[in-house]
């Protein structure tokens, strides 16, 4: 069992050696591989089969079929090479995600001087891949996308781009190491009230519940409650049927408290800070955040919604990348 995980680790230590981590990835020669596949390997026995047909009957017909065809195999090899060699592929942009979803990378794509590339099918997941074309002397960004496991940096690992380009006799392939890094948040957990720290009248004194501004958590749902009050996604979650709770403000401003959550671990105490971050960024309310040695002031917006979701995700963290897993 040591010899199989031995030469795994030396093959991929060959990859990266040939083809390191960068900004900016051009393939060249030395980081294309190409392979015929299963209809390379049948089309190539038909060949030979003709080409002993054709010698067994001294048939110049068959002779000549069996290297039509090994030259029109031959032509489809250097097509398949050179519909990658030259390919620049680079991140452009990294979005946000929460654990558990899949973040989206922005790559984009520039083809060789004087080329054009086609039927290019690019992921860092086999099931899950995106076509694109590359036109002549033009640039094509695309979409795609990582499983986001857990909070923090992640930094995708190899990249796979390749193409059955022209006649899908040869598979084509090469993997690319972006230097490119998406934030991820914890992920969201809703709870029936949100972990507000005690409020002075100065920040935040409660008024009555006739005057409904700001939401403040969940209730059991009571027969005869305004159907725009049912929290339709907790109940599709097979969470039960809740009210939204609504009560208003004389300031407007919510302080979410780490010790508010007792007796919690603490990516759960980080995921329910996290969903409530996220539902006051929805309102009119200033909120602010208190961690363990980390506070960030009241404030409103998406800057500062950002701001507080970052040191959610990299709460007890150094700010080191999250390597992702090798595919």
């Amino acid at each position: 069992m040591r010899l199989p995980d031995t030469l795994t680790h030396w093959f991929w230590h060959w990859v990266v050696r040939r083809a390191p981590r960068a900004e900016s990835v051009r393939l060249r020669h030395k980081s294309i591989y190409v392979l015929p596949t299963a209809q390379g390997i049948g089309f190539l026995l038909v060949i030979t089969l003709l080409w002993l047909l054709g010698t067994n009957y001294e048939n110049n017909l068959v002779l000549a079929s069996a290297f039509l065809l090994l030259s029109l195999m031959t032509v489809s090899v250097v097509h398949a090479f050179r519909n990658l060699s030259g390919l620049t592929l680079s991140v452009q942009r990294a979005h946000p995600a929460f654990a558990g979803e899949w973040a989206e990378f922005d790559l984009m794509l520039q083809p060789a001087s004087g080329s054009r590339h086609e039927a290019l099918l690019l992921g860092w997941d086999r099931d899950l891949t995106v076509e694109a074309d590359v036109p002549h002397r033009a640039e094509r960004t695309v979409t795609l996308a990582y499983r986001a496991r857990r909070r923090g940096w992640l930094v995708p690992e190899r990249l796979r781009v390749q193409s059955y380009y022209p006649l899908g006799l040869f598979r084509v392939w090469s993997w690319v190491h972006l230097d490119g890094r998406a934030l991820i948040y914890p992920a969201p957990r809703s709870s029936d009230h949100p972990p507000q720290a005690h409020l002075s009248g100065e920040v935040g004194e409660q008024l009555s519940a006739e005057n409904q501004e700001e939401f403040q958590g969940f209730r059991p749902y009571q027969v005869g409650a305004p159907m725009a009050h049912v929290a339709w996604k907790l109940y599709a979650r097979e969470q039960g049927l809740y009210l939204k709770d609504y009560a208003g403000y004389q300031s407007e401003q919510v302080w979410l408290d780490w010790d508010a959550l007792p007796g919690l671990d603490q990516e759960s105490r980080l995921s329910r800070l996290c969903f409530w971050a996220v539902e006051y960024g929805k309102t009119s309310a200033e909120y602010g955040l208190r961690l363990p040695g980390l506070d960030i002031p009241l404030g409103r917006g998406q800057a500062h919604q950002e701001r507080v979701l970052r040191a959610l995700a990299l709460y007890g963290m150094p700010e080191q990348a999250e390597g992702g897993e090798r595919g």
